[in-house]
């Protein structure tokens, strides 16, 4: 500092050094502000931290270096809410004030869109959001399934609308927490309950809209997994037309309101009606016009089967002429010849007769010699005796087969007889 004329006149270097001496005693802190204007140069993130919150809005350039930036656990975008660890520090090359981040975390809503984020790119990997796996609502269902909270519009919007366009629609109600820790417990209670229910063909999930952080049940990995393991098709009518929750996703329709739900799960009953009576009539129509056809079709099968039968007639009456003509003649053939052909057949029948017999009777004879000259009596004839033991009459061929005391009686040529075996 100098005194020129009676002033004391600091030089840009000294003003430079003494901001820098001061904001060299701020310790490091943490700040809570909106990141914008992201960009990246060389090795470092840069970005502005901005606070809306007072009467005035508030903002100060940062940076980050670019290594710890790509390491956070979620990355920040323009927008989010973040708190951001770190100290100001002076550029005096620009005369600027910068606050140089070591560390940052998102926090509030810019936290729970980076977690949503997160899920909602695992759900797409493992095709839950795909719409090849998500199925067409039914024409008119059996019953309806609404899942939603005990009071709220969203219950009577949906309930009206759909009594309005079919009034003979059924609707099983079931009321459930609709935000809250408890609401992911709730919901999935609520859908497994329906998803039992026989004769329940849809089910509807219908909430008003809210913050983020009132629909986050609705962005619960269990409950969005609970609706993508659902065997009845879900409607998610959740929050209003620009809230998106993964549950919307992963439903097999989404809705932007619980009116929507209704168009979506019943038909209109005046056009069902409409549309019913033109089938009625097109029904009707093409049945007058193939009865019509029909008798045209056995009229001219009539009149043709008349003129075959009299052409007919006329063939199969000559036909049958010629034929009994034919019989006729055959007949005083057989007539004619049957005597000649009885006596021919009756001549080869005795001579065949004969022949078996003079053979039959030269057979018997050779049997007989032959058994009178193989029979026991014949051998003993010859000089040759047979042993048989007395008490059973057993023939004897091996001396093995007797043993002392035994009697037998030996047949001779002449006569038998008895001995006693002694051994």
């Amino acid at each position: 500092m100098k005194e020129i004329g009676g002033r004391k006149v600091w030089s840009l270097g000294e003003v430079a050094g003494a901001v820098f001496r001061r904001l060299e005693d701020v310790p490091s802190v943490w700040l809570q502000a909106e990141i914008t204007n992201l960009s990246r140069r060389g090795q470092w993130v840069y970005f502005t931290l901005v606070d809306d919150a007072g009467e005035r809005r508030q903002q100060m350039d940062a940076s980050m270096n670019a290594v710890v930036f790509d390491r956070l656990a979620a990355a920040p975008k323009d927008g989010a809410l973040v708190h951001a660890y770190g100290r100001i520090e002076y550029w005096s090359q620009r005369s600027q004030v910068r606050f140089t981040v070591a560390r940052m975390e998102l926090t509030g809503d810019g936290l729970l869109l980076a977690r949503i984020e997160e899920l909602k790119q695992r759900f797409i990997a493992e095709g839950l959001t795909s719409e090849a796996r998500k199925r067409p609502l039914p024409y008119l269902p059996r019953r309806i399934g609404l899942v939603t909270s005990g009071e709220g519009a969203a219950r009577v919007d949906f309930l009206k609308n759909v009594v309005l366009r079919f009034p003979p629609a059924r609707i099983v109600v079931v009321h459930s927490l609709m935000q809250g820790d408890s609401a992911p417990d709730a919901l999935i209670r609520s859908i497994a309950y329906l998803d039992g229910v026989p004769d329940v063909d849809v089910i509807v999930i219908a909430r008003g809209g809210g913050s983020l952080e009132d629909l986050m049940a609705f962005n619960s990995e269990r409950v969005c997994r609970a609706v993508a393991a659902a065997t009845t098709p879900i409607v998610s009518a959740v929050g209003h037309e620009t809230d998106v929750t993964l549950c919307d996703l992963v439903a097999d329709v989404r809705v932007s309101t619980p009116t929507k739900a209704a168009e979506a799960v019943v038909p209109d009953a005046g056009q069902v009606a409409a549309h019913l009576a033109r089938a009625e009539a097109t029904l009707a129509r093409a049945l007058r016009e193939s009865s019509a056809q029909r008798h045209r079709r056995v009229d001219d099968l009539a009149s043709r089967l008349g003129g075959g039968l009299r052409t007919c007639g006329s063939i199969k009456g000559a036909h049958v002429s010629g034929l009994s003509r034919r019989l006729v003649s055959a007949i005083r053939g057989v007539r004619q010849r049957a005597p000649t052909e009885l006596e021919r057949r009756h001549a080869a029948l005795d001579r065949t007769a004969a022949g078996v017999l003079a053979e039959t009777r030269s057979r018997v004879e050779h049997l007989g010699a032959l058994h009178e000259l193989l029979s026991p009596s014949r051998t003993v004839s010859r000089g040759y005796a047979i042993v048989r033991t007395l008490a059973d009459d057993r023939v004897i061929t091996e001396a093995a087969g007797t043993q002392s005391g035994d009697h037998l009686s030996i047949e001779l040529r002449d006569g038998r007889v008895e001995v006693e075996v002694r051994t």
